[in-house]
């Protein structure tokens, strides 16, 4: 039997509940009918944006160094600054917050004794008998040397003290092709893995024993099936003949994006603990998503037996909600509300509306797409949709724009203050890898480019290595699914059930190794985004503590800490999470955060 005072509390609790859950509908409803967008509150104060972007800028200028104030955490280049690899690695430097500097030659680096302590270089500018010295002393100086592709092949066989300086064995073949390779541990965040539809060409070499292999080739080929695991061909590997290593790369890796990502992995094995700052945001986008009118009618009608704006709301958008919620990523949709601006169909603005309340419900956001299957002019197509907005939601701020496959010069003049989109801080691109240029891009007016490098519904092996590499250097994703195909469709793959039963499929299998990095919208990646590039910081390490203290213009700041040995203890000033063995995301807080270290191996890392 209950008792009196029992049942009175029990009823509180009760009514304290439901008071709860009115509450909380109200304040949705109210939030709701306010027509604004709720991620305007978390956008860069306007004052701030040029302040930041001019922090970044100066920081650039300020991190090259002439070679004479060089130091051991300098980064150095040999070469030229036109040199592919040269130019990823200054932008990694830029991005890791490392001074850089350049040296003509290996013989000019190896005489700054105690200059730049981590060197890059292409591998065809060694060749000669003076090389292979360079190489020995700058390995007894104890400085590291990252050599991008091995030098010609001829020149090895007729320099064969150039091969063992580089940890090479023998060259077997001047030219293989492999299937793909397998991924060991350790170099980028992810784990181990085999890629076995990764096509490549390459010289076959094989290592010393005492080299560490990263990747070695794989393929299905019978040859390659009765080599010995010590023997497949070597695609990237370490070699310490002294106190110094030298870390090769036998292909094209480090002349294009993927590079971050590597020379982040050979950054952080030189030392039993390295820290970088990372961004800390993946950014999911539905692109092209919703379209108002009824297009391509024959077929929609065929396929769906609806018109497209009703197949949109109907089909799509349970399906698009129901992935949401089970990848737990934050919403961000770039509108389109039509595609085709040569047909004036109907459109139908209730709907628009209805996906107000439905995405702010999602707490998701809507940015507008920049994509058309006209050839409308890009400025009168951007009015007509901002006429739609204006007339339907007058209070919503557009804080995003979808270029796509635009480019920069189409659009940089219609983003941004003074502009006709001029609630615009952020414009979603799509990625280059080949370009060598930062990772991240100011306009000039301080609209941020933020890339958009994968596609939610595929995942074959070349779009997972990036994926490792980039987010292992940049804390980094941008991923988007067009929705556009759905009514224009380009193959028998575009209907909407193969698209979502794809993107649903790939999410969990390769993206569960970086569910340490926050979901965010677009708006709230390019706040962090902003922050990571203007950031300074500072990095202690002793024996065993760390201690990290931020010039941070915005806020937490986000870093990743690689330990060899060793695992993190207490921390205090900020948060501490596991990415995986040996990888961790420190947030400091506050201006400072101190980190414990406890001794977990005492052997050296390193295999001499």
């Amino acid at each position: 039997m209950i008792s009196r005072a029992n049942y009175i509390a029990i009823t509180l609790i009760m009514c304290v509940v439901l008071l709860m859950f009115q509450l909380t509908g109200i304040s949705e409803n109210v939030l709701m009918n306010t027509g604004e967008n709720i991620y305007s509150a978390e956008a860069v104060p306007e004052g701030q944006i040029s302040l930041e972007m001019t922090r970044y800028e100066q920081q650039g200028e300020r991190l090259y160094v002439s070679a004479l104030q060089a130091d051991k955490d300098t980064v150095g280049l040999i070469g030229t600054e036109d040199e592919d690899c040269l130019s990823v690695a200054r932008e990694w430097s830029i991005s890791q917050k490392r001074e850089y500097c350049y040296y003509e030659n290996i013989g000019e680096a190896a005489a700054d004794e105690n200059g730049a302590g981590f060197l890059i270089i292409d591998g065809e500018k060694l060749g000669s008998a003076e090389d292979v010295e360079m190489l020995k002393s700058l390995a007894e100086q104890g400085r590291d040397l990252v050599v991008s592709g091995l030098p010609d092949v001829q020149v090895m066989d007729r320099n064969r003290d150039l091969m063992r300086a580089l940890g090479i064995l023998r060259i077997e073949a001047d030219e293989i092709e492999v299937d793909g390779f397998k991924l060991f541990a350790g170099l980028v965040i992810g784990g181990e893995t085999v890629y076995m539809d990764y096509e490549q060409q390459m010289p076959y070499a094989m290592l010393d024993d005492s080299v560490t292999a990263y990747a070695v080739a794989q393929s299905e080929d019978a040859w390659i099936q009765d080599v010995e695991n010590e023997e497949l061909p070597a695609i990237i590997w370490r070699y310490a003949p002294d106190v110094g290593k030298v870390y090769v790369v036998n292909g094209d890796y480090l002349t294009g994006q993927l590079g971050a990502g590597i020379l982040t992995g050979f950054a952080a094995d030189t030392d039993e603990v390295y820290v970088y700052p990372v961004a800390n945001a993946q950014v999911s986008v539905v692109e092209n998503y919703p379209v108002l009118t009824n297009e391509n009618p024959e077929v929609m009608e065929q396929e769906y037996g609806q018109d497209s704006s009703i197949v949109f709301r109907d089909i799509l958008w349970p399906s698009i909600v129901a992935i949401y919620y089970d990848t737990d990523d934050a919403m961000t949709v770039t509108a389109a509300p039509r595609l085709d601006y040569d047909d004036q169909g109907e459109l139908n603005k209730s709907l628009m509306d209805f996906y107000y309340e439905q995405v702010t419900k999602e707490t998701g956001e809507i940015g507008l797409s920049g994509y058309q299957v006209s050839d409308v002019l890009l400025r009168e197509k951007l009015k007509e949709d901002l006429e739609l907005y204006q007339e339907v939601l007058p209070d919503y701020e557009i804080r995003t724009f979808q270029a796509g496959g635009l480019e920069e010069e189409d659009y940089e003049r219609l983003v941004g203050k003074g502009h006709l989109l001029s609630d615009v801080d952020t414009v979603l691109t799509d990625y280059d890898g080949d370009s060598a240029d930062s990772f991240f891009s100011y306009l000039d007016n301080g609209v941020l480019q933020l890339p958009v490098y994968m596609d939610s519904r595929v995942m074959e092996d070349e779009d997972d290595f990036r994926s490792r590499c980039l987010q292992t250097a940049y804390g980094y994703y941008g991923t988007a699914v067009d929705t556009s195909k759905v009514i224009y469709s380009e193959s028998d793959d575009d209907s909407w059930n193969i698209i979502s039963n794809d993107w649903s499929k790939n999410y969990r299998p390769y993206r569960t190794p970086f569910e340490a990095f926050e979901k965010t919208t677009a708006t709230e990646a390019d706040r962090r985004v902003r922050n990571y590039l203007a950031l300074e910081y500072e990095a202690q390490i002793g024996e065993d503590r760390i201690e990290i203290t931020a010039d941070s213009p915005d806020g937490a700041s986000y870093y990743v800490v690689r330990i060899h040995g060793k695992e993190i203890g207490e921390v205090t000033g900020g948060t501490c999470e596991e990415i995986e063995k040996g990888w961790y995301l420190v947030t400091v807080e506050d201006e400072s955060v101190q980190i414990t270290l406890e001794q977990t191996n005492h052997a050296d890392y390193y295999i001499e």
